[in-house]
């Protein structure tokens, strides 16, 4: 089989090649490789390659959010039917009109998810502060903010920013992203001591973390 890729030249020192959706498979190369190189290393890896492209069409489809009244969404890993009016068969109803448009929906939405994740969050960060006293924790707060690639972030002066689509995820995803930054406050970084005060706090979060990256391609 005849494998489609695209080439890429650049200042790299090796070649590589690269796989998702979005891109299909990408060869990126130091610019002395020829075009003839570039194809003969696929041909080498061709065999991982398609490996790599059924593991990526056996994964399930994206969630794509419903920006309509009456739509689906996840709140704290359960599914919600959102609504302006009242009467009708919604779990949540917000302020609205029928007459909204896609863009009006989804702002609203969205204020209603974070309004939702600073209670959560402020909620269950006091709790694992709490409860991770005997560690004697440095003091921090909690700020919200939409991410793309990340679930939660730590700063040294006890800021911890939070994803705010991480309220769309069961409790215990919540808990562990939680539970992860603030032993960032003891450890910054990922060595065996940061995944020790971990197992310490939280012993199944393993567990966890793998369904939150589960649930990630899922909603």
């Amino acid at each position: 089989m005849l494998i489609e890729y695209k080439l890429t030249h650049s200042r790299r020192k090796t070649i590589g090649i690269y796989i998702s959706a979005e891109q299909g498979v990408e060869v990126r190369a130091p610019r002395h490789v020829s075009a003839r190189q570039a194809h003969e290393f696929v041909v080498e890896k061709q065999a991982w390659i398609e490996k790599q492209l059924n593991k990526l069409a056996n994964q399930p489809q994206r969630y794509e959010p419903n920006w309509e009244w009456g739509g689906e969404h996840y709140f704290l890993g359960e599914p919600q039917v959102v609504h302006c009016q009242t009467g009708l068969d919604a779990d949540f109803v917000l302020p609205g009109k029928p007459s909204d448009s896609r863009e009006q929906i989804e702002k609203r939405i969205a204020s209603w998810y974070r309004a939702q994740a600073t209670e959560v969050f402020n909620e269950r960060h006091q709790f694992w502060v709490a409860r991770m006293a005997p560690m004697n924790l440095p003091d921090s707060f909690v700020e919200l903010r939409q991410m793309k690639r990340r679930w939660g972030s730590c700063r040294k002066n006890g800021k911890i920013t939070l994803n705010t689509h991480l309220v769309k995820y069961p409790l215990e995803c919540v808990d562990v992203v939680i539970v992860h930054e603030l032993c960032h406050l003891l450890e910054f970084n990922h060595s065996a001591r940061f995944y020790t005060l971990m197992s310490q706090s939280l012993p199944q979060w393993k567990k966890y973390d793998a369904l939150l990256n589960q649930l990630s391609l899922e909603y």
